[in-house]
This record gives structure tokens, sequence and C-alpha cells, in this order.
């Protein structure tokens, strides 16, 4: 009987010996593939990825800002943090310094999608987001707001991104637009009430709004102030005073009962 315990107790302590070795390998095995984050800062990009493929990290590029204390091309900041503990071939992600802003954000509101991605791209800097919103007072595809503004500086990265104008969906009970250019305006503004559409304070072309004015996006819920037709000189002298020379909006838009219709007269 005695002989039987001592060989179970042995058999015992050999168990709990290879259980306690495994455990311990296995933590040697999972420390060993841990390494700490290095610091990057002040270092350059390629200095950087081979301060990371050194220790088997990865680097990953967030981004590239402008930067008035780094110079270009040095890390701006990383994440996880210096010190960090995580797995190798873990993904460090950098931001990387562009320098001092030297490209002038260029003024593209008014142009066509077109042609301000076409400016921006020619400054040297970078197209971000384009989004569309339904906008009645502009042409479709027509950049009604811009980020960041034009001549703007302290900016944070190269891209300059867009809002443009689309088409706005007619209600169920819209109208089209009559044509009021040629008529007399007290013939117009007759012919606007009994249509059912608001007149806006008469504008002649003498008082027509700046194009800066024109440019600026309303706050939302607000309605915006029409825009002033150009200044028309070309036949100016050929045609009466009094007499509609431009509309908005355009003849042929559809409108909603009730809209408010901006008539640009001769002076």
């Amino acid at each position: 009987m005695l002989q039987i315990f001592r060989a179970f107790s042995a058999v015992l302590l050999l168990l709990t010996i290879a259980l306690i070795s495994a455990l311990i390998t296995m933590r040697l095995a999972i420390h060993g593939a841990e390494v700490r984050v290095p610091s990057l800062s002040g270092l350059t990009l390629p200095e950087a990825v081979q301060q990371l493929r050194s220790r088997g990290l990865q680097a990953g590029i967030d981004g590239r800002f402008y930067s008035s204390t780094e110079p270009a091309g040095d890390v701006l900041t990383q994440s996880p943090v210096p010190g960090t503990l995580v797995r190798k071939s873990w993904r460090v992600r950098v931001t990387v310094s562009l320098g001092p802003q030297k490209a002038a954000i260029p003024a593209v509101i008014g142009m066509n999608e077109t042609m301000a991605t076409i400016t921006i791209r020619r400054t040297g800097l970078q197209l971000g987001n384009v989004v569309a919103l339904p906008y009645a007072y502009a042409p479709e595809d027509t950049v009604i707001a811009q980020t960041p503004t034009a001549r703007a500086t302290d900016v944070q990265g190269p891209r300059v991104s867009l809002l443009t104008a689309q088409p706005v969906a007619p209600p169920e009970d819209a109208d089209v637009m009559p044509d009021f250019t040629g008529e007399t305006f007290t013939q117009a503004a007759l012919a606007v009430v009994h249509a059912g559409f608001k007149l806006a304070p008469l504008q002649s072309v003498a008082g027509a709004v700046s194009a800066t004015a024109q440019s600026s996006l309303p706050a939302a819920g607000i309605a915006p102030s029409l825009p002033s037709p150009p200044p028309t000189t070309s036949f100016s002298a050929l045609v009466p005073t009094g007499t509609v020379i431009s509309q908005i909006p355009a003849a042929g838009t559809r409108v909603p009962v009730g809209a408010t219709i901006q008539l640009a007269v001769q002076p």
C-alpha cells in the first residue's frame, strides 16, 4: 500500500512539474512576442520606419499636416504612445509634417466643380470631400462653399473640401417660371402677382450686389437674399428704362407657388 501511495505521489509530482513548466513556457512565449513602442518624436519618416522594423513593428501613415514647429518629413504624432506594450507586427500609426503652410488657399466659390478641382490641384493642394447640397440659387455643380476658406492661414492639412449645388426637387404643386425679360416692370409685376408668386424689392443694374456677398452661403434655416443679376452694359443704350432685363429664378424653372421672384430692370 505504501509503495502504491509513493508511486501515486511521484506521478502527481511529475504532473505538477509538467503543468508549471507548460505555464512558464507559455508565459515566456507570450511575453517574448511583445515589445514596447519606441518614441518616434523628432525622427524623419524613414528613421521612424527603421526604428519600428528593428523591433518587429510596422508603420502606417494616418495623414500629413502643416506644422510651424516640425520640419517637413518629421513625425508629428504617433499611436500607440511611446512605452505601450504591444505584440510584434503591431501597426503603429503616425502623422507626418508638411512643414509650414506655403500654398495659398484659392478662392473657388462660384466655379464649376471641375474647374475648382483643377484650380486646387494646380495650386499644389489636394481635393478633399465634395458634398452636394440641394440649392436653388446657383447652377448645378457650382461651388457654394469651401473649407478652408480662401486665403486662410494656419491651415491643418493640404486638402480643400467643397460644397456644391444640386437641383432642388420641385414640389408637386410647382409651376413653370414665366419669362418676364423684355416686358416693362409694371407688366411683369402684375403677371408675377397674378401667377401667385411674391415680388422681391426691385433691383436695378446699378444696385447689383457685390460678388463677395453673392458667394456667401446662408445659415441653415435662413432663406438667402436673392442675388442681383450682373450689370449688363453692351446693350444698355438700346433697352428702354424700366424694362426687365433679367430674373431669378430663370425662365422655365419649376418653382413652388408663392415663391419670391427677383426682377432686375434697366435704370
